[in-house]
C-alpha cells in the first residue's frame, strides 16, 4: 500500500488549503506593512525654506545678480560666460545666513 493511500484525501485538502491561507495571510501583512511605511511622511528639511528667504532678503543683492547672469546666458546662442562666480557668491550668503 502507497504512503498517499493511507492519508485521507481530506486531510490532504485540508492540509493545502491551511498551507494556502497561511501564505495568503502573510502576503496580506507584508503588503499591509509596505503601506504603513509609504504613510509615514518624511519631515521637511527646513534648511530649504530657510535658505530660499535668505536668498530673497539678505541675499538678495548676490541673488539678482545670479538671475541676471542666468537670463543673459541663456539670451545667447554661443557665449562662454557661465555664471559660475554669480552663484559660488549666492550660495556662500546663504550658507553664512
Amino acid at each position: 500500500m502507497s504512503v498517499l493511500s493511507e492519508v485521507p484525501a481530506e486531510e490532504i485538502e485540508d492540509e493545502v488549503e491551511d498551507e494556502v491561507e497561511e501564505e495568503v495571510e502573510e502576503e496580506e501583512e507584508e503588503e499591509e506593512e509596505e503601506e504603513e511605511e509609504e504613510e509615514e511622511e518624511e519631515p521637511e528639511d527646513a534648511k530649504e525654506e530657510i535658505n530660499e528667504n535668505c536668498a530673497n532678503t539678505k541675499c538678495k543683492a548676490y541673488k539678482q545678480e545670479f538671475d541676471e547672469c542666468t537670463l543673459r546666458v541663456n539670451s545667447r546662442s554661443n557665449t562662454t560666460e557661465t555664471c559660475q562666480q554669480e552663484l559660488f557668491d549666492m550660495l556662500h550668503c546663504v550658507d553664512i545666513c
